[in-house]
């Protein structure tokens, strides 16, 4: 009589007839225990490791599917072929397995078309993995998706592959499956993964033994490569020695870049290998390669490997390992292979060889940083003692700066984006970069040393006549040419420069940083400016000893302010009248030439001013304070947009 899968019993699978060679006994079958099989996958995932744990689960699943499938053939007379497909099913309930519940069925046994997908309820592997380890990265229901592969391929004569899409094992609220036939899979699984039956699973024990000689070797030369790289250090030898000994350790090219990507280190085959090109031209690379490298610059501990580089003229494969120093990227290292594959030893060399160039970066910067606290210690007190004694002039000669050359004092502001400057990423990267620029001027193109300081905010420098002559600069374009470098790598950033005039030599640079302050604190009021130097304040320097700039443009306000604001509201160039008409000693004619008035146009202003403004240009102490509060607008750039109509000559 013809049977359905669904009405199958154990009673049907394991009933007992001492006379014939019944169920049991022909087919040596037995149930175990679930917790059995709970200890069996933690003792397997222990000596093996979860990937070859999982290899071979799947093909122990694979070959149980495959025995029950053909065995199930034989004992019962099924009503079709479609039954003893589904029979697999209430094997797995029968069992104790799980509760397979599927939710789409399209099986076609004469075409050999299979297309399934359900849920595995209950599933007694998920549940003892968890018992035994945490929530795994992917599904960890191996011998359900094996045995499901081998029993419906072997029922459909046909490759069938099971795939666990969701699992509780790694975090699911269900354990969801989808089995289909290989070519209806395509190109989503390879068929070299799941060929479970050409395996031995005894080649798993020879294979963790392989993996464990091959663990011991990766050791070995890593402790091997720790040692070169640490007598690097330890003798003093830069990154070009620890390229080397990496390169030759891995048969690889070696990049070593800075935190700009830019090259610092190279060893051996790395064509045109450049770390600047890729970040700059990302977005030609693969999506996921762009994605790496964008989650590499967020997360800054991520070594990331990029497929081939077609797109930027590079045929090789890059492992790119970031180099981390105090919490901060400074630079990264890149193995350049001319094979996609990259072996664990690779990656293992190439974290430590970051290892050891962030020891090297860190003593190098201690060094500088020791260094340039010295000489900024020495600097502050150049700039703030009126006279200096024999002991400072001593030392600046014996750190090989030039004393008695003309100079000027740079003081660069950082305006305030943070309260705590000394803790503030963003302020001390683009305090890096202002020193550096100062350095890369006084090293490269002048061939001097140049003393710099900082502290808070601002950072103080003496900037040679000579250096500006070597580099074909005015003292202002020197200045620009530092703020534009830093408006390059920080848009954001909020820089003022003060500039002194020339102090003739290092006695007079207390005066000069005087100055310096000064011209700073003007264009903090200007606010048109970024770099301002001293020489253009005129005469009023005399009174920004005694006063502070702000007092000074509120005099000028109080005396100007009504005058400069109905200027702007009607155009009626009263301030223009004034400053010409006292620049030309008080000439009415000529002034009125100057401006292209009429006399009777003059007097009407002259007029207006005293009617409107209380202005008597008659007035000798009115006349004083016009011309004091004029030079502030000037000194200030108050007044420059008001004059931009008249040749620069007439007003300078």
């Amino acid at each position: 009589m013809a049977i359905k899968a669904n009405t199958n019993t154990l009673g049907d699978l394991f009933s007992m007839n001492p006379k014939k060679d019944d169920f049991l006994q022909s087919h040596r079958m037995f149930i175990s225990s679930a917790d059995a099989w709970g200890t069996l996958i933690k003792d397997l995932v222990l000596a093996l490791g979860i990937e070859r744990a999982k290899r071979f689960l799947l093909r122990y699943g694979y070959q149980c599917g495959r025995h029950e499938a053909l065995m199930l053939k034989d004992m019962f007379n099924w009503e079709n072929k479609k039954e003893w497909i589904m029979a697999g099913v209430k094997m797995h309930s029968l069992f104790g397995r799980t509760s397979s519940v599927p939710i789409k069925v399209h099986i076609d046994t004469e075409s050999q078309e299979f297309d399934v997908e359900g849920y595995w309820n209950q599933s007694y592997e998920a549940k003892q993995y968890l018992q035994h380890f945490p929530i795994h990265s992917e599904p960890v229901c191996y011998f359900l998706e094996g045995y499901a592969s081998g029993y419906c391929s072997t029922s459909l004569g046909k490759k069938v592959v099971f795939k666990e899409v969701e699992c509780i094992g790694k975090g699911d609220p269900h354990c969801h499956f989808i089995g289909k036939t290989l070519d209806l899979w395509g190109d989503e699984i390879s068929p070299e993964l799941v060929d479970y039956e050409r395996e031995d699973i005894r080649d798993e024990l020879d294979q963790a033994h392989k993996r464990i000689e091959r663990q011991s070797e990766i050791l070995k030369k890593g402790n091997l490569l720790s040692n070169q790289l640490t007598q690097i250090v330890l003798q003093g030898n830069g990154l070009d020695s620890i390229a080397q000994i990496l390169g030759r350790s891995l048969k690889c090219g070696i990049v070593i870049s800075n935190k700009d990507f830019e090259t610092l280190s190279e060893y051996g085959d790395i064509q045109y290998y450049s770390l600047k090109n890729i970040i700059e031209n990302k977005e030609k690379l693969d999506l996921s390669d762009q994605d790496k490298i964008n989650e590499m610059l967020k997360q800054r501990t991520t070594t990331i490997q990029l497929n081939l580089l077609k797109e930027l003229g590079f045929s090789h494969y890059p492992l790119i390992t970031p180099i981390i120093v105090q919490n901060r990227v400074y630079g990264y290292i890149s193995i350049i292979k001319n094979s996609k594959e990259m072996e664990e030893l690779e990656s293992s060399f190439a974290e430590r060889a970051a290892n050891i160039c962030a020891l090297h970066i860190l003593n190098e910067k201690t060094a500088i940083d020791t260094e340039q606290r010295m000489k900024g210690e020495l600097l502050h007190e150049v700039l703030l003692k009126p006279n200096l004694d024999s002991n400072i002039t001593k030392k600046l000669s014996y750190l090989g700066y030039r004393i008695n050359k003309p100079h000027y004092v740079f003081i660069f502001n950082l305006q305030n984006q943070s309260y705590d400057f000394q803790n503030d990423e963003f302020v001390n990267d683009e305090k890096e970069v202002i020193m550096n620029s100062l350095r890369k001027y006084s090293f490269s193109i002048a061939g001097e040393n140049i003393l710099i300081s900082h502290s808070f905010g601002q950072i103080q420098a003496l900037v040679s006549v000579d250096l500006l002559k070597a580099c074909n600069m005015s003292e202002e374009k020197f200045g620009i040419s530092i703020l534009k470098e830093v408006k390059r790598k920080f848009p954001s950033a909020q820089l003022l420069i003060g500039i002194s005039n020339i102090c003739p030599s290092i006695h007079r640079t207390h005066e000069g940083y005087k100055q310096a302050k000064k011209a700073l604190e003007i264009a903090q009021i200007n606010k048109k400016q970024q770099v301002f130097l001293f020489s253009t304040i005129g005469h009023i320097s005399i009174l920004l000893d005694a006063r502070n700039p702000q007092e000074l443009d509120n005099y000028a306000n109080s005396v100007l302010g009504p005058i400069y604001d109905y200027d702007l509201q009607k155009s009626s160039g009263l301030l223009k009248t004034i400053y010409f008409y006292l620049n030309n000693e008080c000439n009415l004619h000529k002034t009125a030439r100057i401006l292209n008035l009429s006399i009777g146009g003059m007097r009407y202003r002259l007029t207006n001013l005293k009617e409107r403004f209380n202005i008597d240009m008659m007035n000798s102490t009115t006349r004083r304070e016009v011309q004091m509060a004029l030079d502030i607008y000037v000194a200030f750039g108050k007044l420059t947009a008001l004059l931009l109509n008249q040749d620069e000559e007439s007003f300078e």
